[in-house]
């Protein structure tokens, strides 16, 4: 169960469901850039984006364009949670749309040949939130210096990456463009790329080097160590490197909003990228709200908060017996309650003993 303030600027930013359209013509500054952009601290929007923004046509999916500005509050009960800014932002390399049909998201094309050779076109002009373009080299770094990597990665590639246990030949066909080649088909590669907890095949190298064995300095990387207090530079890269959880402030990312907040903190504030590849269909820069704000509360406390008001959007930590007190509270607080369809088949699940002692049994 969720319940949700009528928010036109949220309605806007869940455009991953919404099918992608022609380039708009021009672009429309959001007003939070527009003192960094006069005074050239940061390069006007038409800039920033890719030659080839993904265009989302609201409109067509019978939503009406939103509003730029505002903070959109969430409560959260473990820090861990700030993973849910990534997941319901849903900034992928392709997406599933309302037919539940996938598309380019992140990526500007795919091409599929034989079910088992999957070429990846990059958009032109594409860069992280830093403003570093996002290149080939960002694919290449994650596959032959963390994914193959023995310290980083000691079970080699993902799961999905390796059907039947074959790992996918790489190649970097050009600096926008990659290609994996199985020798089977691997009908699971671009989904597990869609999933809500996707698997990420891409890191930002130019960030992530620094922590990497085979491109930092010794003395350094070891200042580094020490300074973070972790046992290696294994643990130094993981820690820094995490994508779905975005513990790490000074790390680049592609999604619509950036983690700005280190830990530890009982506020989360998430801040909206300046190069997001997304326009609306009046040349829009998305998201069209401002900041998150994710606040650490008890999780037995966010029903009642969620009633007085203090959330603006609210998934986890609610439950159907809750259902009957949000509704009450609709109108005194002005936010909708709905039901969350899920998707979940049971929830038991056998698990066979694999490490019983008679052989027989195992």
């Amino acid at each position: 169960m969720r319940t949700a303030r009528f928010c036109t600027g949220f309605l806007g930013v869940a455009i991953a469901l919404s099918a992608p359209a022609s380039r708009a013509q021009s672009f429309i500054e959001p007003p939070m850039f527009e003192a960094e952009v006069t005074a050239q601290n940061m390069p006007p929007v038409a800039e920033r984006l890719p030659m080839r923004p993904r265009v989302i046509n609201l409109g067509e999916s019978g939503r009406m364009p939103g509003r730029y500005g505002g903070t959109l509050r969430m409560l959260i009960a473990d820090q861990r949670d700030i993973r849910l800014a990534v997941m319901y932002s849903y900034a992928r390399l392709v997406t599933y749309n309302t037919k539940l049909q996938l598309e380019p998201d992140i990526l500007d094309k795919v091409d599929i040949a034989e079910g088992r050779i999957f070429t990846l076109h990059i958009r032109p002009g594409h860069r992280w939130s830093d403003g570093q373009p996002f290149t080939s080299e960002d694919f290449r770094y994650f596959w032959e210096d963390v994914a193959n990597n023995p310290r980083l990665s000691p079970g080699g590639p993902p799961l999905q990456l390796r059907p039947l246990g074959r790992k996918p030949k790489f190649e970097v066909i050009d600096a926008l463009t990659v290609r994996y080649t199985w020798d089977v088909p691997n009908p699971g590669f671009l989904p597990a790329l869609a999933a809500a907890q996707p698997v990420y095949i891409y890191m930002p190298a130019h960030y992530m080097r620094q922590f990497h064995t085979s491109y930092a300095e010794k003395g350094v990387l070891d200042a580094l160590i020490k300074k973070e207090k972790v046992r290696d530079w294994g643990a130094l890269h993981e820690r820094k490197s995490r994508q779905f959880r975005p513990e790490n402030p000074a790390l680049p990312s592609l999604d619509p909003w950036r983690n700005t907040t280190p830990l530890p903190s009982e506020v989360f504030v998430f801040e909206r990228n300046p190069y997001y590849h997304r326009v609306d269909e009046n040349g829009r820069q998305l998201p069209y709200i401002d900041n998150l704000r994710l606040s650490v509360v008890s999780s037995q406390l966010i029903p009642a908060k969620v009633g007085a008001g203090d959330s603006d959007l609210q998934a986890r930590y609610l439950r159907f017996d809750n259902f009957t007190f949000l509704k009450v509270a609709e109108k005194r607080n002005g936010f909708l309650t709905h039901l969350w369809r899920r998707a979940e088949g049971s929830y038991i699940a056998l698990q066979p003993n694999l490490n019983a002692s008679d052989p027989v049994w195992r």
